[in-house]
């Protein structure tokens, strides 16, 4: 599935001046990881990853254009530019470790060995988010600096010895943490407490940090951290280096938000955090969050075609977002087996009263410091428009699995466990009714607890599913004093009975069964169960329970027993979506529907109808390949996954003079992109390779004249441009030819991202008028200043807004530079 980047392990979720986006470009997260660390030159991140420039630039661009980082001339009077990080990372992803894994999981078995209240809650939610690899840090940056502010005015303005001192007493009451002081010069301390502190270490010394700074005007950052823990406690040294503060880039978060918003959705997959961006897919995981489906209720639910649906339901099937099972008249059902945790579902609303409330509660209270944490981000990722219910969801049911796992497998002694973390949080819980079975949260009132319900609702989910292997909705409803949560079973017939270590080949002799799927259901879910990744078992819907490999086992029992095991391991032979109307024939001029699966090596055969001047084949490495057809029917050997489509002839000038290039995209490219590509096959090879000139839907033809020459239209309307390098998504070049560039021309050299003529255009550009409209500036969003300098030195400057303008050219030779638009 992350071929088709609809389920990304390695992702950046970002806060720009446009609004929150997600970064999944594997380069591009690479670069703003690298930006971190401050300012730097083209070149040094280009000796930093062993990439060519050219390449850098195009990402450097586009990062630019989206706001991501920013790019500078510190001295004008220099060449030499920088690129900056602009946007704040709200999220990512990286590599955990077992030792994380291992400190999540004594948390959630005893949360209450360290913390009580709501700190408890964020305990777990701190030690689960860096299980599973979800990184938070510049959220953990920001409160710890934050709440540092609060405290300005009772610290006042001292020294450093005066300011150590009062930091010292405020950090133990908030922490409950103690620090010791090993030096002045340079700042060194000494923390003690227990293991938790060595996870929090890095919003405790950022609270300092700032803290110091508000007092004494000095900056100061973390030189290193030495461990000195021991059986009698933890203890962490920590030196600090003073510097040169420096300011940090203006990211405007007031500009106006408009309704429209990139959806997407973090969740957890087998132990690792994860990212889904496909629309489609979204929709699907929103129909089923609550209760298994068939196909037919999902395509309804979600209102678009079925053959979509099916299709993306088969590629998150093999992924193990969706897990298929059936009922005991064999319907299949599609039910979630991910978690949620938070999903972008709204655009950002800023609060900042609340946020300040938040802040100056946990101010006045005993080791609120993680509770503050916990609060603030969860009401700062609301601001960004994420709907963060499901996370705390997820965090009870969590807590559920790992208190339930030893003990009676019953609700009684489940419910007992619920009512002890309950009343650790500060909630009570009460049976209201038996049937259907109500729960009652008690101590609802104050706004600050709502989290805890809502965790309290996971926890009292998973635990029924735990004792009852039934699959229950719930609902909610309630007075001002307590919220009362309901429970109703649902599809009782399914079973939820876990089996561990399900093989294929342990199926091979199961006894014939009713078949009721297609071969690309069961293909998707061979390829599953071949998956050995070592992670935990994946988990069921939102709550996350382990029980659904008994419907792995299931299915295979049904599409296996009854075949001979040839296609064991299969392939998809699908039709590409742009080549409509295409449509296959089976040997009994029976529609074929795509895709369908098909053993490895398997050949099979088909008729196709259509246009003359058409082919059929298949796109591979940025070449198609033609298929020739015997006596009407084609005959592919099936060797690996394969898409089908139309391809069209590419027909190139007859004249001399130029060198063409060719590519098949695996989707239609934009102008800048197909510009700036580097892998363009040439016209000779890719006759070598593929026997012919074809190309498919999203083909691009290159042609680079060559001598002091340009391609030019055939005929008396010549284009007032003289393109050195012409891209066409046309592959019929026919009414084109190659012409030697006039002596009475003019030069333009463009220094950014403009479109002339509808064409991208970076570089130089020769044209035959001096006069030119409908030029637009594209390297950034306006207003910008553009500067136009002639052969003579002449330097003009013209602001614009929306980034068209007029140009003349004065002299033979122009230049157009432009001007960051500085953040105020």
């Amino acid at each position: 599935m992350s071929s088709q980047d609809e389920y990304l392990r390695n992702f950046a979720v970002l806060l720009t001046e446009k609004g929150v986006v997600a970064l999944t470009d594997p380069m591009q997260i690479a670069v703003y990881n690298c930006l971190t660390t401050g300012s730097k030159r083209p070149s040094d991140i280009s000796a930093e990853f062993s990439i060519p420039s050219s390449s850098l630039h195009f990402v450097l661009d586009k990062m630019v254009d989206a706001g991501v980082i920013i790019r500078s001339k510190p001295n004008p009077e220099k060449k030499s530019v920088y690129y900056s990080n602009l946007a704040m990372k709200i999220a990512g992803s990286f590599e955990s470790d077992e030792n994380a894994a291992k400190t999540s999981e004594n948390t959630f078995k005893d949360p209450s060995r360290y913390y009580s209240g709501l700190s408890s809650v964020a305990s777990m939610f701190d030690n689960y988010t860096s299980e599973i690899g979800l990184e938070l840090d510049q959220l953990r940056s920001k409160y710890a600096i934050e709440y540092a502010d609060h405290f300005k005015d009772d610290i006042g303005k001292c020294g450093i010895e005066d300011a150590i001192i009062k930091i010292r007493e405020i950090f133990a009451r908030t922490t409950g943490t103690k620090f010791s002081v090993f030096g002045l010069n340079p700042l060194t301390l000494v923390f003690e407490g227990d293991i938790e502190i060595k996870t929090k270490m890095d919003m405790f010394t950022q609270f300092i940090i700032r803290a110091v700074e508000n007092a004494t005007d000095r900056t100061y950052i973390v030189l290193d951290i030495e461990d000195y823990s021991n059986e009698s406690g933890t203890r962490m040294k920590v030196g600090f280096d003073r510097i040169q503060k420096v300011p940090e880039p203006y990211l405007n978060t007031s500009l106006h938000q408009n309704n429209n918003f990139d959806r997407f959705m973090m969740i957890e997959l087998d132990g690792v955090a994860g990212l889904m961006t496909s629309d489609v897919q979204l929709d699907i995981v929103d129909a089923v969050y609550e209760r298994p489906l068939c196909i037919t209720d999902i395509v309804n639910k979600i209102q678009s075609p079925r053959s979509t649906i099916t299709s993306n339901l088969l590629r998150m099937v093999e992924e193990g977002i969706i897990s298929v099972f059936y009922s005991e008249s064999g319907s299949a059902y599609y039910g979630l087996s991910c978690s949620i945790l938070m999903k972008k579902s709204r655009p950002i609303q800023y609060n900042k009263n609340a946020i300040g409330e938040i802040l100056k509660s946990v101010k006045t209270k005993e080791c609120a410091f993680l509770e503050g944490y916990f609060r603030y981000t969860l009401a700062v990722l609301n601001n960004f428009g994420f709907d963060t219910d499901y996370m705390m969801v997820v965090l009870g049911a969590r807590y559920m699995r790992a208190a339930g796992n030893e003990g009676p497998k019953n609700f009684d002694a489940f419910f007992g466990m619920m009512s002890d973390i309950a009343q650790v949080i500060g909630l009570s819980l009460n049976i209201v009714s038996v049937y259907p079975l109500t729960i009652g949260i008690n101590n609802t009132q104050s706004s600050e607890m709502k989290p805890a319900i809502t965790f309290v609702k996971g926890m009292a989910h998973q635990g029924l599913e735990m004792a009852s292997d039934g699959i229950f909705v719930r609902s909610s409803n309630g007075t001002l004093e307590q919220e009362n949560i309901s429970f109703r079973e649902i599809y009782p017939a399914l079973s939820m009975t876990p089996v561990e270590g399900v093989r294929l080949e342990e199926l091979a002799d199961a006894a014939p069964a009713k078949k009721k799927r297609t071969s690309s259901v069961k293909t998707a879910l061979h390829n599953r169960s071949m998956k050995d990744t070592g992670k935990p078992a994946r988990t069921v819907r939102y709550i996350t329970a382990v029980v659904m490999l008994m419907f792995v086992s299931s299915l295979m029992l049904f599409s296996f027993g009854s075949d001979s095991g040839s296609d064991a391991d299969a392939y998809t032979v699908d039709v590409d979506d742009s080549s409509m109307g295409l449509v296959f024939y089976d040997e009994n001029d029976e529609i074929l529907t795509m895709p369908i699966s098909v053993g490895v090596g398997s050949t099979i055969s088909f008729k196709a109808y259509i246009p003359e001047s058409d082919k059929i084949g298949v796109v591979k490495n940025g070449i198609a390949y033609p298929l020739e057809p015997t006596d009407d029917r084609y005959e592919v050997v099936v060797d690996s996954d394969i898409t089908i489509e139309t391809l069209s002839p590419i027909i190139l000038p007859e004249c001399g003079g130029y060198n063409a290039g060719i590519y098949n995209f695996d989707e239609n490219p934009s102008s800048e992109y197909a510009n700036s590509f580097q892998m363009y096959i040439s016209q000779d090879d890719y006759i070598k390779e593929s026997g012919g000139l074809w190309g498919g839907s999203n083909c691009v033809v290159v042609i680079d004249a060559v001598n002091g020459s340009y391609v030019s239209p055939v005929g008396d309307e010549k284009d007032t441009y003289l393109w050195e390098r012409y891209v066409s998504w046309d592959l019929d070049l026919s009414d084109y030819e190659i012409e030697e560039i006039p002596e009475n021309h003019y030069t333009i050299m463009f220094d950014g991202k403009f479109e002339v003529d509808g064409k991208f255009v970076k570089g130089e550009l020769k044209t035959t008028a001096r006069i030119h409209s409908g030029i637009k500036f594209i390297s950034t969003d306006g207003p910008v200043q553009l500067m136009s300098i002639d052969a003579n030195g002449k330097v003009r400057n013209l602001n614009i807004d929306d980034g068209m303008f007029r140009l003349y050219v004065y002299g033979d030779y122009i230049e157009v530079d432009y001007q960051q638009n500085l953040l105020k």
